[in-house]
């Protein structure tokens, strides 16, 4: 089964003036609804087709109702407005687009799984929505501490240009910047094209990445919330990230109570498919033994 459709968040709590934003979304999963609920939460800039269809198939067969939806400012959803250099929103505000996803979908509860930025979403659920959470994993992320996760210098650079907005300049950009930080042993420049292709022909926007870059930075550390949240959490991360260093993964699990943290050898920041059956099979297990 696979459902679309679009929520509507009129209660963004922070910075911007209260108003509208439209988030697309889409479910997979048995057609009589059965299936544990998972809402996926996507990265800085990544529409939710990059949450490809193969990884969700996986987590489906293994008994999960899936679905995965645009972040303001990428793919279909709202744009949102700001002078140079603002934040006009911060990451509470994305934690509260997600709740009213889960709304939209008919969810009172879901187990939540966020990769990089998307992490740092599910992680301000936790603090802010914990009543909405059956459980979360943070993936290839970190709580927001300055001192921890820190980037390679390269992979900084390459993560804050801003790139052309013709099709051919942005997937350059997109494949060199990738071979930064991705899984070493697996890299493989053709798939990051395809799936770069797919993602920019469903929509991205530079612009909106720069905006959700500075709501990361604006939202700062969220330790003191996260040591007070009592949502079982499991924290995936790998050991050859360079773009979110390993302890940001390890500092995560260390703040928040009783959390699991595992480190994925070879594993960078992407999403290979050879890595899928680890990361379904890692996070099946962790809520199955809830």
């Amino acid at each position: 089964m696979i459902e679309f459709g679009m929520a509507t968040n009129s209660a963004s709590p922070s910075l911007e003036p209260s108003s509208e934003v439209h988030l697309a979304w889409e479910r997979y999963g048995a057609e009589d609804g059965s299936g544990m609920p998972l809402l996926m939460v996507n990265g800085l800039g990544s529409p939710m087709v990059s949450y490809e269809v193969g990884l969700i198939e996986q987590f489906v067969a293994r008994g999960f109702q899936v679905v995965r939806f645009d972040n303001r400012d990428t793919g279909r959803s709202s744009r949102m407005k700001a002078q140079a250099g603002e934040a006009p929103y911060l990451l509470v505000d994305m934690a509260s687009d997600a709740v009213a996803v889960l709304d939209a979908v008919g969810w009172d509860r879901a187990h939540v799984w966020g990769q990089s930025m998307g992490g740092m979403i599910v992680q301000q659920l936790a603090i802010s929505h914990s009543e909405r959470l059956l459980s979360l994993t943070s993936l290839m992320s970190t709580t927001g501490n300055s001192a921890v996760g820190r980037p390679s210098a390269e992979a900084i650079a390459a993560l804050t240009q801003i790139p052309p907005t013709d099709r051919e300049g942005w997937l350059r950009v997109l494949v060199e910047a990738e071979e930064l930080w991705c899984s070493p042993e697996l890299w493989d420049p053709d798939r990051v094209r395809a799936k770069g292709e797919l993602m920019f022909d469903y929509g991205v926007d530079p612009q909106g990445t720069a905006r959700q870059y500075r709501a990361v930075l604006a939202s700062g550390s969220r330790d003191d919330g996260l040591a007070l949240t009592t949502t079982p959490t499991l924290v995936l991360h790998g050991s050859a990230d360079n773009l979110i260093r390993p302890d940001g993964g390890r500092h995560t699990a260390e703040v928040i109570p009783g959390a699991r943290y595992v480190e994925i050898d070879g594993l960078g920041h992407d999403l290979p498919s050879e890595m899928w059956p680890r990361l379904v099979e890692e996070t099946a297990g962790f809520i199955q033994s809830l």
